[in-house]
């Protein structure tokens, strides 16, 4: 009886084990699709999302699509042009180009604008390679066909940087609309565009842009009453904004102006706590939290993620507004002294260091 029990609890767990292997040797198959529509479509969002970036600017943030690239006369440097919405940038400041969690941001040069299209382009340099998605209404002067029922996909960052790149996908409802009372210049779909979602790309199934993401229809009054509106989303006709983008010229761009900053990205603690472990903070946690660094900001120096500042030239920092304070009228130069608390070596101390305004 007792062999036969031991023979039964191997066979058990030979079992476990050779089902354990078959499920991690499932996990190693790439994905195959059934359908060729299916890989068509998988496909083609994978050659084109990474061309298809975030235009992050002091009071929020857009999507875009980097279209062309030059080399930086005299330096091993290369200039990246992208599109994105006038309404993105115009009172944004200063701005960076955010290319996904864990990737360096790059800080965006000069800009260029054309309001009534509501359509910019802003210009950053790197040494870094990185994907072009060509665009033959702006390179060539071609027309690109744009059908009612053809499949159409936006890809951009809606709401906050953790959607990064999302998709959605939709149907051309209208070839031609017009937009703030210029005729044909928006396209009508219904892949669903969010805040965030402005200025990047809609894509056909071959990958082709055949518009910028501008605006949806947020609710639709009745007569029985204000309802939700449903996929009523404009895009911008590429065919109809190529023309003005390939009138930009050197004298089209305009310094982004740089100015004084301590190079924080700050997070209120309440906010914090929503999506990180309270074990980050200290017992009942006092101040802002800092969530990002400016790598060309002296406070990155002295400055760590998950730092929870508490006190700015002696005085008590409980929310953003208090920090705001501090610098206000701040220039190039001034020194600031931070007051943080940091986990260090299995418990948390308080920290002070001295920033230079750059």
């Amino acid at each position: 009886m007792h062999k036969k029990l031991l023979l039964i609890m191997m066979t058990l767990m030979v079992g476990v084990m050779l089902s354990g292997c078959t499920l991690a040797l499932r996990a190693e198959v790439p994905y195959t699709s059934p359908h060729p529509y299916e890989e068509l479509r998988i496909n083609m969002i994978a050659t084109v999302e990474p061309s298809v970036v975030v235009v992050k600017t002091e009071s929020g943030h857009g999507s875009g699509i980097i279209f062309k690239s030059e080399p930086v006369e005299g330096t091993e440097l290369t200039r990246y042009y992208v599109i994105t919405n006038n309404h993105v940038v115009e009172d944004g400041g200063e701005m960076k180009i955010y290319f996904g969690e864990g990737e360096d941001q790059i800080p965006v040069v000069d800009f260029a604008t054309y309001a009534l299209y509501d359509i910019a382009v802003v210009r950053f340099e790197t040494d870094k390679v990185l994907r072009v998605h060509a665009i033959d209404p702006i390179d060539n002067n071609t027309i690109t066909e744009i059908v009612v029922g053809q499949d159409v996909y936006a890809i951009g960052t809606p709401e906050d940087l953790l959607k990064f790149n999302y998709v959605t996908q939709g149907i051309i409802a209208m070839d031609s609309y017009p937009y703030d009372g210029i005729p044909g210049l928006a396209i009508m779909h219904d892949a669903e565009l969010n805040p965030g979602n402005s200025g990047g790309p809609l894509f056909n199934l071959n990958g082709e842009v055949i518009g910028i993401n501008v605006a949806k229809v947020p609710q639709i009054a009745t007569s029985d009453g204000v309802i939700a509106a449903e996929g009523l989303n404009y895009s911008l006709s590429i065919n109809k904004i190529a023309p003005i983008i390939r009138s930009f010229t050197e004298a089209s761009y305009q310094d982004v102006v740089r100015k004084p900053r301590l190079g924080v990205t700050v997070q209120e603690v309440a906010d914090f706590l929503t999506e990180n472990d309270a074990s980050l903070l200290p017992p009942n946690p006092v101040g802002v939290v800092v969530v990002e660094l400016d790598p060309t900001r002296n406070a990155i120096d002295v400055l760590e993620i998950n730092d929870l500042i508490i006190r700015m030239n002696g005085v008590a920092i409980t929310s953003i507004s208090d920090i705001a304070a501090q610098l206000d009228g701040a220039e190039f130069g001034d020194s600031h002294q931070v007051t943080v608390m940091r986990f260090v070596d299995g418990s948390f101390v308080e920290l002070t260091y001295t920033i230079i305004l750059s």
